[in-house]
């Protein structure tokens, strides 16, 4: 789907501002408009007479300070040679714009193919590039008290109607999390270290996108998501194992390519598989707690609560197994 500049509608239905958006951002004329699904913010991509961009609207909730944090982020990692997007300025000279509430920014599209999920050297290559990123971004100021994730959990663990099982696991997990806590280096993480976060070039990273996420946090944090990412097997959607397990194999290539470029301490060793398990139990246990709050969960909710307790089942079975691939590519 394109347009040219005139009418488009957002996800909800509502017109975007193409004409004020134009006007800020003229790239030298716009020729046509494609949306781009995917995310919780809403983006464009634009063909203009200086090339594709991509505009991104925040989620309504996005506060500018963070916003505008992220952007200096992208801006120091280009100085520093890391393939972070080029950000675009609008002709009012700023980083970014308000429009009726909701804040906008443009980037250079970054020109490449996506990740190939058959190509073990783009597994290894996001390894690479995570590490390289945590060295970048190494000096830093990256205050954080405890992870979000934490936190979470130890609320979570505290909620009325929680089956004293799963209480009592998720407070074990916090526990287990907050004794390694001081010993966790922190640094501004990416947040979204995921496949659809590179563009590549042949084997060769050209861009690094997706800074939405970016915050001070435990180093660690970033390994997890991208552990969870690059290993989760893929079998048919609808199958009751679809997403579930990790392939043990590629979560070792990752990890030991990570680790030829930036070697982790042994205290994120240990806490890296508590950091799978807390996310898991987070999502799950976030969701029952809309339920219990009188919050109306789609089917797709509870699909997503079943996911996460077989994903949760599935940690169990191979905890030994995982450990020992973690151990193998980081400690070695």
């Amino acid at each position: 789907m394109t347009a040219t500049v005139g009418i488009l509608l957002d996800r909800a239905g509502q017109e975007l501002p193409l004409a004020e958006l134009a006007g800020l951002w003229p790239l030298g004329g716009w020729n046509s408009i494609v949306p781009v699904t995917g995310g919780k913010n809403e983006h464009l991509r634009v063909s203009a007479g200086d090339g594709d961009h991509y505009l991104r609207r925040s989620y309504r909730s996005k506060p500018p300070e963070e916003l505008v944090r992220q952007l200096r982020l992208m801006r120091l990692l280009r100085e520093r040679g890391f393939p972070a997007p080029e950000v675009v300025s609008a002709c009012s000279g700023e980083d970014y714009a308000d429009l009726d509430g909701r804040l906008w920014i443009a980037t250079r599209g970054v020109g490449g193919t996506p990740f190939d999920d058959a190509s073990r050297e783009h597994v290894r290559a996001l390894g690479r590039m995570l590490a390289k990123y945590h060295h970048t971004v190494s000096d830093l100021p990256a205050p954080v008290t405890e992870p979000a994730v934490l936190a979470e959990l130890r609320g979570r663990a505290n909620d009325e109607g929680v089956d004293n099982a799963l209480r009592a696991r998720t407070a074990y997990l916090a526990e287990q999390l907050a004794s390694l806590l001081p010993r966790l280096p922190r640094v501004v993480v990416h947040g979204g270290a995921r496949r659809g976060s590179l563009v590549f070039n042949g084997g060769q990273v050209a861009g690094v996108l997706d800074f939405d996420s970016a915050h001070p946090d435990v180093r660690v944090l970033d390994l997890a998501v991208a552990v969870h990412d690059v290993g989760k097997v893929y079998t048919r959607p609808g199958e009751a194992d679809n997403k579930v397990a990790l392939d043990l194999g590629r979560v070792t290539e990752l990890l030991a390519a990570y680790n030829q470029v930036l070697r982790p301490t042994e205290v994120e060793v240990e806490a890296l598989p508590l950091l799978l398990e807390a996310k898991r139990l987070k999502r799950g246990l976030g969701r029952l707690s809309r339920a219990r709050l009188g919050e109306s969960l789609s089917d797709n909710d509870y699909a997503k609560i079943r996911l996460e307790d077989q994903r949760l089942a599935w940690l169990d079975k191979h905890r030994n197994a995982l450990s020992t691939a973690i151990h193998a590519a980081l400690a070695g």
